[in-house]
């Protein structure tokens, strides 16, 4: 009788994927009613209800989340049972300043360093996000990833959700 080895065809040929945990910031959840990136925003969303992502959000996105329109809230709020809240930590606040230190961001941009800092400390395998300006930016990202190289910490990686809807789970 024949087992079902690591060299034959089945599970452990083809092991099922674990689901990437995923740190989205609000401009995600915005994103859904925006003409110009609710289709890709729709994509992502499905693809986490599909089990390919896990979602992580930290108190700096349910504070931003709090004055925005209702229907961000409302989205937000259906996806709460299906995230995963990042705490806050001194070793969060300490990158986050590490990130601001280098003139990454602007000081007035803390939470956006925190939504990296966050991604990082929590092993998130990214950041999604619609913030071309802060967060999805080239430079930016490279500058981050070197201070978490710098200082031991893992790479991250920092996409929009489209570019996790045509990457990610391939």
């Amino acid at each position: 009788m024949k087992g079902r080895g690591a060299g034959e065809k089945g599970f452990w040929r083809n092991p099922p994927r674990a689901p990437l945990k995923l740190f989205v910031d609000t401009s995600v959840f915005g994103g859904m009613f925006d003409p110009e990136f609710m289709e890709e925003t729709r994509r992502f969303f499905a693809r986490a209800l599909a089990g390919d992502y896990r979602l992580a959000v930290s108190r700096q996105v349910y504070a931003e989340i709090d004055p925005a329109p209702a229907p961000v809230r409302e989205l937000f709020d259906a996806f709460l049972p299906r995230m995963e809240l990042n705490e806050d930590s001194a070793e969060i606040q300490r990158l986050a300043d590490a990130y601001l230190e280098r003139k990454i961001l602007g000081k007035k941009w803390l939470n956006d360093a925190l939504f990296i800092a966050h991604a990082t400390i929590h092993r998130c395998a990214g950041v999604v996000s619609w913030n071309f300006k802060h967060i999805v930016h080239e430079d930016k990202i490279l500058d981050f990833n070197l201070v978490n190289v710098r200082l031991g910490y893992p790479q991250v990686f920092v996409a929009s959700p489209g570019e996790f809807n045509r990457h990610a789970h391939r």
